[in-house]
């Protein structure tokens, strides 16, 4: 099947705010390029379990698929991407909302281009390897208010799916010795596409490996790792950029100034998501630290 899908991920856990809070961006938004738009129903027992959802995309021409709610969302967009036989999959995750008019169109516009392997709404320089330690250190510097004790008691009352097995799960990585950021991870600037929306070629995407993922510490590898995502498709000698609302594809070395992610006011994002939202709603020095990790000595905050 030639052509364009667009899928977005649901999930049963999230609840039913952030797929309405989705529709009404993607309502909102005219995407300016002919599209499938395919639900990924994570967790769902079939049919019968998407009652609430239903009469909200009642409207809207759909495929849908349901895949039990096993491994990282990484997954299943990969395993989408072997199923689907468009030319070009665009991905967005349960936090998406879409920021602007003709989105799809600026996406696919840049990623046609001649030598362009992948787009994304995003990008970031931060990396674990070099920087980490430094935004650990600049969070233990905000107070009491974020001190170790109160980081774990916010961290046990973190009702969020999943935060608490994450934690468990990091710190077990922590102390087995698994965790090196310094092997796992390139030095900062580490050029990345943030895996909350992006865009590729199936025959590019189907060049990806993805890798066993048993715990959240193999998604930030795939998202930033050595062997992530971006690095994959830049040693198949392509092209990477994020696209801005402006229309614009940004190679990685001017990410820090299309205000997409971490910088400013995030005011040329196409497609925002929990982490762009939650540096917006920061205190200005928590908003400095974000900006600081993800861009260094470029950082703008708002």
């Amino acid at each position: 099947m030639a052509g364009i899908a667009v899928v977005h991920l649901v999930r049963k856990r999230n609840g039913l705010a952030p797929f309405e809070r989705f529709l009404r961006s993607y309502r909102e938004h005219p995407s300016g390029a002919a599209h499938e738009l395919a639900f990924l129903f994570k967790g769902f027992k079939g049919e019968g379990d998407t009652r609430e959802y239903d009469g909200l995309v009642a409207d809207l021409p759909h495929s849908r698929e349901f895949i039990p709610d096993v491994g990282f969302d990484l997954h299943a967009y990969f395993g989408a991407a072997q199923r689907l036989k468009h030319d070009y999959l665009c991905f967005l995750n349960s936090y998406s909302r879409i920021l602007g008019d003709e989105w799809l169109a600026k996406l696919h516009r840049c990623v046609v281009q001649e030598g362009v392997g992948l787009v994304g709404a995003s990008g970031s320089w931060q990396s674990m390897a070099g920087g980490y330690a430094a935004h650990q250190n600049a969070g233990r510097s905000l107070g009491k208010s974020r001190s170790l004790p109160a980081r774990i008691i916010k961290g046990l009352l973190d009702r969020r799916p999943g935060m608490l097995q994450r934690r468990v799960g990091f710190a077990l990585l922590k102390l087995s010795g698994a965790l090196r950021p310094g092997r796992n991870f390139p030095p900062f600037p580490n050029y990345h596409i943030r895996t909350n929306a992006f865009m590729g070629a199936r025959a590019t995407l189907l060049r990806i490996q993805l890798g066993p993922m048993r715990f959240k510490f193999s998604a930030y590898k795939f998202e930033s790792g050595i062997d992530s995502m971006t690095n994959q498709v830049l040693r198949l000698g392509l092209r990477v950029l994020v696209v801005g609302r402006d229309g614009k594809g940004y190679p990685p070395q001017l990410w820090h100034a299309s205000n997409t992610f971490w910088q400013s006011r995030q005011e040329n994002l196409l497609v925002a998501d929990n982490q762009t939202e939650a540096y917006l709603a920061s205190d200005p020095v928590w908003a400095a630290a974000l900006s600081s990790y993800a861009w260094g000595g470029l950082a703008r905050p708002a």
